[in-house]
Protein backbone atom coordinates (compact mmCIF):
# COMPACT_ATOMS: atom_id res chain seq x y z
CA UNK A 1 0.00 0.00 0.00
CA UNK A 2 0.99 3.80 -0.75
CA UNK A 3 3.33 5.49 2.12
CA UNK A 4 0.45 8.27 2.65
CA UNK A 5 -2.01 8.42 4.72
CA UNK A 6 -5.75 7.73 3.74
CA UNK A 7 -8.89 8.22 4.85
CA UNK A 8 -10.79 5.41 4.88
CA UNK A 9 -14.52 4.96 6.34
CA UNK A 10 -15.28 1.25 7.40
CA UNK A 11 -19.05 0.74 8.00
CA UNK A 12 -19.41 -2.92 9.53
CA UNK A 13 -21.81 -3.06 12.51
CA UNK A 14 -19.66 -6.21 14.30
CA UNK A 15 -17.39 -4.68 16.96
CA UNK A 16 -14.68 -7.67 16.22
CA UNK A 17 -14.67 -6.69 12.86
CA UNK A 18 -13.77 -3.27 13.60
CA UNK A 19 -11.24 -4.46 15.71
CA UNK A 20 -9.74 -6.31 13.31
CA UNK A 21 -9.90 -3.45 10.96
CA UNK A 22 -8.24 -1.12 12.99
CA UNK A 23 -5.63 -3.61 13.39
CA UNK A 24 -5.25 -4.25 9.98
CA UNK A 25 -5.30 -0.63 8.36
CA UNK A 26 -4.95 1.75 11.50
CA UNK A 27 -1.14 2.57 11.49
CA UNK A 28 -0.94 3.75 7.86
CA UNK A 29 -4.33 5.66 7.68
CA UNK A 30 -6.74 7.69 9.21
CA UNK A 31 -9.62 5.33 10.00
CA UNK A 32 -13.60 6.41 10.52
CA UNK A 33 -16.03 3.95 11.42
CA UNK A 34 -19.97 4.08 11.44
CA UNK A 35 -21.99 0.71 13.16
CA UNK A 36 -24.99 0.81 10.34
CA UNK A 37 -25.37 2.04 7.03
CA UNK A 38 -27.96 5.00 8.09
CA UNK A 39 -24.76 6.18 10.20
CA UNK A 40 -22.34 5.44 7.67
CA UNK A 41 -24.60 7.79 5.10
CA UNK A 42 -24.66 10.81 7.62
CA UNK A 43 -20.56 10.51 8.12
CA UNK A 44 -19.85 10.30 4.64
CA UNK A 45 -21.85 13.23 3.57
CA UNK A 46 -19.85 15.44 6.70
CA UNK A 47 -16.47 13.90 5.52
CA UNK A 48 -16.83 13.74 2.04
CA UNK A 49 -13.21 13.15 1.06
CA UNK A 50 -12.57 10.20 2.49
CA UNK A 51 -10.22 8.35 0.07
CA UNK A 52 -11.97 4.72 0.60
CA UNK A 53 -15.07 3.42 2.14
CA UNK A 54 -15.49 -0.56 3.30
CA UNK A 55 -18.60 -1.56 3.70
CA UNK A 56 -20.45 -4.72 5.19
CA UNK A 57 -23.66 -6.10 3.87
CA UNK A 58 -25.65 -7.25 6.52
CA UNK A 59 -26.56 -4.42 8.76
CA UNK A 60 -29.09 -3.01 10.78
CA UNK A 61 -31.13 -0.19 9.47
CA UNK A 62 -29.58 0.67 6.39
CA UNK A 63 -27.80 -2.22 5.17
CA UNK A 64 -24.72 -2.24 2.58
CA UNK A 65 -26.16 -2.78 -0.94
CA UNK A 66 -28.89 0.00 0.08
CA UNK A 67 -26.22 2.12 1.58
CA UNK A 68 -23.97 1.92 -1.78
CA UNK A 69 -27.00 2.53 -3.79
CA UNK A 70 -27.48 5.61 -1.75
CA UNK A 71 -24.73 7.50 -1.36
CA UNK A 72 -24.14 6.93 -5.26
CA UNK A 73 -27.61 8.32 -5.92
CA UNK A 74 -28.76 10.16 -3.02
CA UNK A 75 -25.21 11.62 -2.29
CA UNK A 76 -23.48 11.94 -5.69
CA UNK A 77 -20.33 10.34 -4.40
CA UNK A 78 -20.01 8.93 -7.44
CA UNK A 79 -16.04 8.70 -7.61
CA UNK A 80 -14.82 6.99 -3.74
CA UNK A 81 -14.19 3.12 -4.49
CA UNK A 82 -16.14 0.94 -2.16
CA UNK A 83 -15.22 -2.52 -1.19
CA UNK A 84 -17.82 -4.68 -0.10
CA UNK A 85 -17.08 -7.01 2.97
CA UNK A 86 -19.57 -9.72 3.52
CA UNK A 87 -19.74 -13.32 4.93
CA UNK A 88 -21.86 -13.95 1.71
CA UNK A 89 -20.00 -14.54 -0.92
CA UNK A 90 -22.11 -16.39 -3.10
CA UNK A 91 -21.89 -14.90 -6.85
CA UNK A 92 -25.16 -13.43 -6.63
CA UNK A 93 -23.93 -11.65 -4.06
CA UNK A 94 -20.73 -10.19 -5.95
CA UNK A 95 -23.31 -9.42 -8.40
CA UNK A 96 -25.54 -7.19 -6.32
CA UNK A 97 -22.82 -5.50 -4.83
CA UNK A 98 -21.73 -4.71 -8.31
CA UNK A 99 -24.84 -3.31 -9.45
CA UNK A 100 -25.47 -1.28 -6.22
CA UNK A 101 -22.16 0.57 -7.34
CA UNK A 102 -19.48 -1.46 -4.97
CA UNK A 103 -15.87 -0.96 -6.92
CA UNK A 104 -14.54 -4.65 -4.93
CA UNK A 105 -15.65 -7.35 -3.04
CA UNK A 106 -13.52 -9.35 -0.27
CA UNK A 107 -15.12 -12.65 1.36
CA UNK A 108 -14.98 -13.04 4.98
CA UNK A 109 -13.47 -14.04 6.84
CA UNK A 110 -10.42 -12.51 5.03
CA UNK A 111 -6.57 -12.73 6.03
CA UNK A 112 -4.75 -9.52 6.84
CA UNK A 113 -2.74 -9.43 3.17
CA UNK A 114 -6.11 -9.91 1.44
CA UNK A 115 -7.70 -6.99 3.00
CA UNK A 116 -4.44 -5.07 2.46
CA UNK A 117 -4.04 -6.42 -1.52
CA UNK A 118 -7.57 -5.01 -1.70
CA UNK A 119 -7.50 -1.90 -0.27
CA UNK A 120 -4.20 -1.06 -2.35
CA UNK A 121 -5.94 -2.45 -5.34
CA UNK A 122 -8.94 0.17 -4.89
CA UNK A 123 -6.87 2.93 -4.06
CA UNK A 124 -4.43 2.18 -6.89
CA UNK A 125 -7.55 1.68 -9.50
CA UNK A 126 -9.37 5.18 -7.92
CA UNK A 127 -6.05 7.06 -8.80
Amino acid sequence: MASERRRILVVEDSPMMCRMYRLVLGAGNDLLFAVNGAEGLDLAAQEPDVDLMIVDINMPQVDGLEFVRRLRGELGMTDVPVLMCSTESAGSDREAARVAGATGFLPKPWQPQQLLDAVREQLEAAA
